[in-house]
C-alpha cells in the first residue's frame, strides 16, 4: 500500500521526517519497504499483514500513529452520521427503488444512498493531487471520491448511474450463462459460483471486485445510486482470482472490512459528493444493519511482567489500549477488562493485548534477561525416543528413510494384497487415490521402491517410520506406529568384479541388528503365510513369545500389480508392541578370563528343518558351556540330494570359571551330534 506524507498529516499532528516516521512504523509492526521523495511530498511504500486491515485506511495508521506519538488524532467531522432527507424517490416509469439481498452469508450487509442533481465533472486540484501522490489515475469527480473514501475509511464504494439501472437493485449468485461487460472494456462469463448485483434484467456489478460498464458514471450522469457494503472475504477472494482482477475494493474485502464502518463511510462520501457535485441527498437503505455483538477481553497486569519481562504501570497499559480504539469496561488493581472495537477482528485473547501493548511500548523498551534455567529439561515420549534410535540405527546400517502418504486408494491396497478387513474409508475422498487410511506400510513402500527403480536407482534399501490406522470391532479407530524395511538390488559389489544380488537373510541381518542395538533379547522367525508374500520365504517375528511382525519376499503376482522387475524383499513390524522389550540402557559385562573353543558341525538335513528349531536343538543339547552358535554356510548342489540341504553351524564354547578341556568339548559336542541326527535325521558330510 503507497500513502502520502502529506496526505497523512490531515490525520494527525506529526512533525517527525518521513524517515523516522518510517522506522518507528516498522518497529510497531507495520512494515515500510521504502520511502520515495516526490516533489515537495514523500511516499511511503507499507506490507500490511493480513490481520490488519484497518491498516489499509488513512484513519487506520493515523490512529497507530497516535498511539505511537501521542499526536493527536483528526478523524473528519463528515465521517460521522448526517442527516439525508427521507424522502423516497421514485424511477422514471413511477415504480419505487428498491434493494433486495438475496444471499446473506456472502452479503451480510448491503447499503444503497440515492444522490440526485449532481454534475459530473473533472475533480478539483486538491482531490486529483491526493490521488495523483498514490498512483491512483482521477476519472471524475464522483467516481475520486469514492476512491478518496476508500483510501481515507478502509471501506470501498461504487456509484452507479441511477438512470441506466433496470428496476430494482439484487444481490444474488449469477445465472449460467450471464454475462457482464465491466468497466475495464472486458466481457466475462458469470456463473453460480460467482456473486453480483442486478438490476431487473442484468448484472451491473461483480460483487466487491469491479462495477458494469454499463452503468458507469459518466459525464451524462444526474443521478447516482452509491454503494457500500460488506461482502464475504472468500467470495471476492474468489471472484477475483476466477478473473483475473485485483482492485483496491478486492484487496480491502479479502481481509474483511468494518462492518460498522459501512454506513458512516457512505455518509462521508455522500457529503463530499453533496459538496463537489453539487447533489441532493435523497433516500439511504440499509439491509442487515443490525448491532454488532461488543467483545470484551480481559487482561491480568501480572500476565504483561511474565511475558514481556517487563513491570508496565497499570496507568501506561489503559493509555496505551485506549489510543489504540479499545474502551475500558472495568478496572481493579489486579486486572482490567477492554472492549475492543470492530475494526479490531485479531484482538480475542489476553495474550493478544499483552501482544498490542509490547508493540507501542516499543521492543526496544523491553531489556534483556537470561531465561530461567531448568535443572531437568522436558523429557521425549519414550516411543518418540525409541523412533529416533530406529532411525540411526538404520541410517548407519546404509538405509534410506521414505516417507508416504497415510491416504491410499483401493486400487493400491488391493496391489499390495493387503486385504480390507479392518480398514478405515473416508467418506468424501478428494480423489481415487485417498480413498482410505492405510491398513499397512505396504503400498506406500512398493510405489518409493517403483518410483526410484524407474530412475535407474536399483540397490535399495528403505525404511519407513509411521502410523497405519485400523477399525477394530464397535466402530473403534486405533492408530498404531509401525516400522516397514525392503530391500532389492544388489548386495554389494567390488571392482575386482564380485557381486551378489540382495536376499531375504541380508534383510533378516538388518532386523537382527536393529533389534540386538535396541536391546531386544528372545528374537524367533518362524514360519509364516501372509497374503502378498512368497510362501515359501515369509516369516514370522516374534518377540518373548509375541508376534510383533513379518518379514518375507513379496510375490511375484504383488510385483507386477506395481510393475516391479526385481525382486524385493520386505518387513512391516509393529513398534507399539516392541516397546515393552526395547532395553536402551547400555549394560557393560566383564571381559571373559578364560578363552572360548569353536567347533564346526557340517551336516545335511531335509528342506523342511527349520533354522530356528535346530538352534533350539543345539542349545538345549549344549548345556551351560554354550556361548553361541551361528550359520556360517548353507549350500545347496550336486553332492546334495533335492530334498536335502547342506548346513554348518559354528559353535563355540567357554566356561566363565575354568579353562575347558578338550574332553569336555568333545562330550559336549557328540552329545549335539546325537540330538541332531535323532531329532532331525542329520548326517555329517
Amino acid at each position: 500500500m503507497r500513502i502520502s506524507y502529506n496526505w497523512l498529516k490531515d490525520y494527525i499532528d506529526i512533525k517527525l521526517p518521513a524517515g523516522k516516521l518510517a522506522e518507528l512504523l516498522t518497529m510497531a509492526g507495520l512494515a515500510v519497504d521504502s520511502v520515495e521523495k516526490k516533489a515537495n511530498d514523500h511516499i511511503l511504500e507499507l506490507e500490511v499483514t493480513a490481520n490488519r486491515p484497518d491498516w489499509l485506511s488513512y484513519i487506520g495508521i493515523a490512529r497507530e500513529l497516535s498511539a505511537l506519538t501521542g499526536g493527536k488524532l483528526k478523524i473528519p467531522s463528515s465521517v460521522s452520521r448526517i442527516s439525508y432527507s427521507e424522502k423516497k424517490r421514485t424511477t422514471d416509469n413511477g415504480q419505487r427503488m428498491t434493494v433486495r439481498v438475496e444471499d446473506k452469508a456472502l452479503c451480510p450487509r448491503y447499503t444503497a444512498r440515492v444522490i440526485t442533481g449532481v454534475k459530473v465533472q473533472e475533480s478539483p486540484a486538491w482531490l486529483k493531487a491526493r490521488l495523483e501522490s498514490v498512483g491512483l489515475r482521477p476519472v471524475n469527480n464522483v467516481v475520486d471520491i469514492t476512491n478518496f473514501c476508500l483510501l481515507e475509511t478502509g471501506e470501498p464504494m461504487h456509484a452507479f448511474d441511477l438512470d441506466k439501472l433496470e428496476g430494482n437493485i439484487v444481490v444474488r449468485r449469477a445465472r449460467k450463462l450471464e454475462k457482464i461487460v465491466t468497466i475495464d472494456g472486458s466481457g466475462r462469463a458469470l456463473d453460480e459460483s460467482v456473486l453480483v448485483i442486478a438490476d431487473n434484467e442484468r448484472p451491473v456489478a461483480i460483487a466487491g471486485v469491479m462495477g458494469g460498464l454499463d452503468t458507469e458514471v459518466t459525464g451524462s450522469t444526474k443521478n447516482i445510486l452509491l454503494e457500500a457494503a460488506y461482502f464475504d472475504p472468500i467470495s471476492v477472494r474468489r471472484a477475483s482470482r476466477k478473473f483475473g482482477i485485483s482492485t483496491e475494493s478486492s484487496y480491502r474485502f479479502e481481509r474483511k472490512v468494518d462492518m460498522a464502518n459501512i454506513a458512516r463511510a457512505s455518509d462521508r462520501a455522500s457529503r463530499l459528493i453533496s459538496e463537489i457535485a453539487g447533489g441532493k441527498i435523497r433516500r439511504f437503505t440499509d439491509i442487515g444493519a443490525r448491532p454488532q455483538p461488543k467483545k470484551e477481553v480481559s487482561l491480568e497486569y501480572e500476565k504483561i511482567g511474565s511475558i514481556l519481562g517487563v513491570r508496565i504501570p497499570a496507568a501506561k497499559v489503559k493509555k496505551i489500549l485506549n489510543s489504540l480504539g479499545l474502551k475500558t469496561k472495568a478496572s481493579s488493581r489486579d486486572k482490567i477488562r477492554m472492549e475492543t472495537p470492530a475494526f479490531r477482528y485479531d484482538l480475542n485473547d489476553e495474550i493478544d493485548l499483552i501482544e498490542e501493548i509490547a508493540r507501542i511500548y516499543g521492543y526496544d523498551s523491553i531489556p534483556a534477561t537470561i531465561p530461567q534455567i531448568l535443572e531437568q529439561p522436558a523429557r521425549l515420549p519414550y516411543e518418540t525416543v525409541v523412533s529416533q534410535k530406529i532411525r540411526e540405527i538404520l541410517s548407519s546400517l546404509g538405509c534410506d528413510e521414505i516417507i508416504t502418504y497415510s491416504l491410499i486408494g483401493k486400487r493400491s491396497l488391493a496391489g499390495a494384497a493387503s486385504g480390507e478387513e479392518g480398514v478405515v474409508e473416508v467418506r468424501n475422498p478428494l480423489t481415487s487415490e485417498q480413498e482410505m487410511m492405510r491398513p499397512d506400510l505396504r503400498a506406500g513402500m512398493y510405489g518409493a521402491m517403483l518410483w526410484n527403480m524407474n530412475r535407474r536407482t536399483k540397490d535399495l534399501k528403505l525404511f519407513e517410520l509411521g502410523n497405519i490406522y485400523i477399525k477394530e470391532e464397535g466402530d473403534k479407530f486405533v492408530e498404531r506406529k509401525h516400522l516397514s524395511i525392503a530391500t532389492a538390488g544388489g548386495a554389494f559389489s567390488i571392482w575386482a568384479g564380485g557381486a551378489r544380488q540382495a536376499g531375504l537373510f541380508d534383510l533378516k541381518g538388518i532386523v537382527e541388528t536393529l533389534f540386538a542395538e535396541l536391546g531386544v533379547k528372545d528374537l524367533s522367525f518362524s514360519r509364516a503365510r501372509r497374503d502378498g508374500f512368497s510362501p515359501a520365504a515369509c516369516a514370522s517375528i516374534t518377540v518373548g513369545g509375541s508376534t510383533v511382525g513379518v518379514i518375507s519376499q513379496v510375490s511375484p503376482e504383488v510385483l507386477n500389480n506395481f510393475d516391479i522387475k526385481e525382486k524385493v524383499c520386505y518387513c512391516e513390524i509393529c513398534v507399539g508392541a516392541l516397546l515393552e522389550h526395547i532395553r536402551l540402557e547400555k549394560r557393560f559385562v566383564e571381559l571373559p578370563k578364560y578363552p572360548s573353543v569353536s567347533r564346526d558341525i557340517s551336516m545335511v538335513v531335509g528342506k523342511e528343518a527349520l533354522h530356528s528349531e535346530l538352534v533350539s536343538a543345539v542349545r538345549e543339547a549344549a548345556g551351560p558351556i554354550l556361548k553361541d552358535v551361528q550359520l556360517t554356510d548353507r549350500y545347496v548342489g550336486k553332492q546334495i540330494p533335492d530334498d536335502k540341504i547342506g548346513l554348518t553351524y559354528r559353535i563355540e564354547y567357554q566356561d566363565i570359571k575354568k579353562t575347558l578341556e578338550d574332553k569336555e568339548v568333545s562330550e559336549v559336542h557328540v552329545r549335539i551330534i546325537q540330538s541332531l541326527e535323532k531329532k532331525f535325521g542329520a548326517k555329517l558330510r
